[in-house]
């Protein structure tokens, strides 16, 4: 007989076909369980990680753990995309035991905790930012009654009809405190098609319409020491890894810390090669020179459009006339570049996205990895906030569709329907 789980942590799967064909060439360990699940192992709860991503992990497998290890408490970090499918995961969870503890986590529910209470009193919990913290005290509570409901924090729940939202914990000011993932959590790693990856800072500075990474960080960006994170880069190598993926949103934001990195990577003869992304508007000749020296192959910088008054609408704070100097200094360096251009912006109408497509084929021209989405108003950014201001209309409000490959609204120059053609187009264009 398998032995009694405490924590039972999941990643729902996408329900969108083209998001799973992606997953199958770019998908990563969920590295935010990771920690979750490190920190609760070293207060000595038993924890594993389910990545229904990957396709050994099907429901039937998750079904049967729940039935075999009995968790106490399962967490299910769940994005907008995947939310639907989070809520269906739990009903069926419940139904096969209701005496297990369900709570919700991710970006979307820190920024739509209010919704997600029904009538079926399927969960229990929503947490609210980040869970090493706020997840341990939940577990004392529920597993090891040390500590008092009114005791957690960051925890959204529903007593005698009425919602209570606890005050919420501090954002972790000291990341180089927290332990690295353990990365025998991720039961095999070599699953991933990317397996070794880093998370060097939380936050990120930009105010992008479309992102929420800002609003889920507390408006501030914490960053793990140099020294730290070449640590972890030898943990992964001792684990037989070489390259590491770095998924930052900006890992570039801070110069200082970025030298002591790269300075602390030579010195230590790491002979290890990476990847980060970064900014047009932070990046320098002089920073890619010294991260190439590092180790550096492969950088991506968010472009977004070909027309900078629909950059400037979106508040990319990026000019077009430096993404041209960026990428010819990284194929001059020998840099590999990768960079994504987004369909249907508000401002967006079908003249402008010539001028993405006209852009995207001189960047592949200086040798950049080149992808398309459409831009989504995804909960608790800008464009789905003050969607008038933007003079968009959302029209769909399938959470199922927000994945970045479906339009759902309507702009002042577009239907949602043109911007799936537009799409569409882009990608025919491409594909020649």
């Amino acid at each position: 007989m398998e032995k009694r789980l405490d924590v039972l942590l999941v990643s729902p799967p996408s329900p969108n076909p083209l998001m799973l064909k992606s997953f199958k060439r770019q998908g990563m360990p969920p590295l935010g369980l990771g920690y979750i699940a490190t920190y609760l192992k070293q207060a000595d709860y038993s924890v594993a990680i389910m990545d229904m991503g990957l396709e050994d992990n099907t429901m039937d497998v998750l079904l049967d753990t729940i039935k075999t290890q009995k968790p106490s408490i399962v967490g299910i970090s769940c994005s907008t995309e995947t939310y639907n499918t989070t809520i269906r995961i739990a009903k069926i969870i419940k139904e096969i035991n209701g005496d297990i503890c369900i709570a919700l986590g991710g970006p979307h529910v820190s920024l739509q905790y209010n919704t997600i209470f029904g009538k079926e009193n399927i969960i229990d919990f929503a947490m609210i930012n980040e869970g090493e913290i706020s997840f341990k005290k939940l577990c004392d509570y529920y597993i090891r009654k040390t500590l008092n409901l009114e005791d957690l924090r960051s925890v959204v729940y529903v007593k005698k009809g009425k919602t209570i939202t606890t005050p919420l914990e501090p954002f972790i000011e000291d990341l180089d405190s927290l332990p690295f993932p353990d990365r025998s959590l991720f039961d095999p790693l070599d699953k991933y098609a990317i397996p070794a990856t880093i998370s060097t800072s939380r936050g990120c500075p930009g105010k992008c319409a479309f992102c929420a990474a800002g609003v889920l960080s507390g408006g501030r960006y914490r960053m793990r020491s140099a020294k730290n994170v070449v640590d972890e880069f030898q943990y992964l190598q001792s684990l037989g890894y070489n390259h590491v993926t770095i998924v930052d949103d900006t890992m570039t934001v801070n110069k200082k810390r970025l030298y002591e990195f790269a300075d602390e990577l030579i010195a230590r003869k790491v002979m290890m090669t990476w990847y980060c992304e970064s900014r047009i508007d932070v990046i320098t000749r002089e920073m890619l020179i010294k991260m190439k020296a590092a180790g550096l192959t492969e950088i991506q910088f968010g472009v977004e459009s070909g027309n900078q008054n629909v950059l400037d609408n979106i508040n990319k704070g990026i000019l077009l006339d430096k993404v041209y100097t960026v990428f010819k200094w990284c194929k001059e360096m020998h840099i590999h570049t990768i960079t994504n251009l987004i369909i249907g912006q508000p401002s967006d109408t079908k003249e402008t996205i010539k001028e993405t497509i006209a852009l995207g084929e001189q960047l592949i021209d200086l040798g950049a990895q080149l992808s398309f989405t459409i831009c989504t108003p995804f909960p608790g950014t800008p464009l789905w906030e003050k969607a008038d201001e933007y003079g968009i209309e959302i029209v769909d409000y399938d959470l199922d569709h927000y994945s970045t490959y479906h339009p759902v609204y309507n702009t002042r120059y577009l239907t949602a329907k043109e911007i799936r053609n537009e799409f569409y187009n882009a990608f025919k264009i491409f594909d020649k």
